[in-house]
């Protein structure tokens, strides 16, 4: 086996480490007739539940739903045909839930239809019943549910301005929670006087529950007033909407229209379990690391920032380490891309590109493999989950008569990649907890 594969097979091995099905059953389980959800030390009890109504959001949902089928195979609970919204790479039906094709990273008719749906499969709850509500990354695109006075085409409108804006996602969902029906913990109220017990796996760097999928069961700390921050200081509030504006303004003089906050009542019958993360997710990895008795650390945590800032602060860290070589430093976060081009790419390809870039201005005698890729196996609008480059991979783009800096301009770097055989292929997951950074030394 190769080093590149053996890198393949170590990010593989992360992914599957917190994909539902090898890990929701650490959290629920149904005995008799109660329900017990565990986290860590503590333990939450249902018990007298008059039904069970399971909602599954995110790119994970095929396997979230496939799993709670089998932990309520055998239980005395009524358990109501649930709901599952997903995006298209991940797609497949599930017996027992209503299915729902819907669109990421841009938001569709089909995701407004599950949206609408949703509410009025949870608009006559009763205070007995329980709702399971198993969220993953991708949920904001995915449910997309515009306030009244904004259609979904101003909603697509924006969201494809602020993907592209250099926003990062707790930026991006402090936005889409204030033009929202259901993100910002309004999908709690809809399921009011229900009790709410969300599982969450976290695609958002410090898993901030109000964050991930813009929050949905969760009270929301952020105003109007931020909003308008985010859309000042990336420079697109002339550009968004004028109904959307509006709305903004009007969010700022009416009380009424703010998301619910902390103290609000409908968060005393909801709770939220996090169950896997990227940290869990680099965890895993150095534990296979020391089974194959590779040199490993884990290097940062929680990265955040333009691609081009990360990959000069890797290099830079790169050349003032003393370590014991071969090492594998293994990093995760998520960077954020500024696109100016119309070329086809995401930030995992550009990042390992950049990097590569990087090391050869300021650590031109080292010998490196890095591979970037989301852990979702979609980087961008792309088939690809990232780039996996090595210290030889600029020379073989220019023997390919490339023009990398133009090429990278247009955000290109899907096609460059693909002329050298540097991407990472792997379809989709059915998991999702942001993006890892693997780079061998040697």
């Amino acid at each position: 086996m190769s080093v590149s594969e053996q890198l393949l097979e170590i990010f593989k091995h992360g992914v599957s480490s917190v994909q539902p099905n090898n890990i929701l059953d650490n959290f629920i389980k149904v005995k008799s007739k109660k329900i017990i959800v565990t986290e860590g030390s503590k333990q939450k009890i249902y018990s007298k539940i008059n039904r069970v109504f399971p909602v599954c959001i995110g790119k994970a949902s095929v396997d979230m739903a496939k799993k709670i089928k089998k932990i309520f195979k055998v239980s005395n609970f009524k358990i109501e045909k649930g709901i599952l919204i997903v995006n298209k790479e991940n797609f497949s039906k599930v017996k027992g839930f209503k299915c729902f094709s819907s669109g990421h990273p841009i938001p569709n008719r089909n995701g407004l239809d599950a949206s609408i749906f949703l509410e009025n499969y949870l608009g006559k709850l009763e205070k007995n019943d329980l709702v399971l509500i198993f969220i993953s990354g991708g949920g904001s695109a995915l449910a997309p549910y515009p306030v009244d006075g904004i259609s979904l085409e101003e909603k697509i409108i924006i969201n494809r301005i602020l993907l592209e804006s250099g926003a990062n996602i707790k930026e991006i969902n402090i936005v889409r929670k204030h033009l929202s029906k259901l993100k910002g913990g309004n999908l709690v109220k809809i399921c009011n006087p229900a009790y709410v017990h969300s599982f969450i796996l976290s695609d958002v760097i410090g898993d901030d529950l109000s964050s991930i999928a813009s929050g949905m069961t969760t009270y929301d700390n952020s105003t109007f007033k931020d909003v308008k921050k985010i859309l000042n200081k990336y420079k697109i509030w002339t550009k968004i909407p004028k109904n959307i504006k509006n709305h903004i303004n009007n969010g700022e003089k009416k009380k009424e229209l703010e998301t619910p906050k902390k103290n609000n009542q409908i968060f005393k019958k909801t709770n939220n379990t996090l169950i896997g993360s990227n940290n869990l997710c680099l965890n895993n990895m150095k534990n296979l690391c020391k089974k194959y008795n590779i040199n490993s650390k884990i290097w940062f945590k929680n990265i955040d920032g333009d691609v081009k800032k990360i990959s000069k602060k890797f290099s830079n860290n790169i050349k003032k380490i003393r370590y014991k070589t071969p090492v594998l430093l293994i990093s995760g976060g998520e960077t954020t891309v500024k696109v100016n081009g119309k070329g086809k790419g995401g930030r995992n390809q550009e990042f390992a590109l950049y990097f590569a870039i990087e090391m050869k201005k300021i650590n031109p005698s080292k010998s490196f493999i890095i591979l970037s890729a989301g852990t979702d196996g979609r980087d961008g609008p792309t088939n690809a989950a990232g780039g996996i480059l090595n210290q030889g991979s600029l020379e073989k783009i220019k023997n390919k008569k490339v023009n990398l800096k133009k090429e990278l301009l247009n955000n290109n770097s899907y096609q460059v990649l693909k002329k050298i055989n540097s991407l990472v292929i792997i379809d989709g997951t059915n998991t999702n907890v942001a993006d890892v950074q693997l780079i061998y030394l040697f």
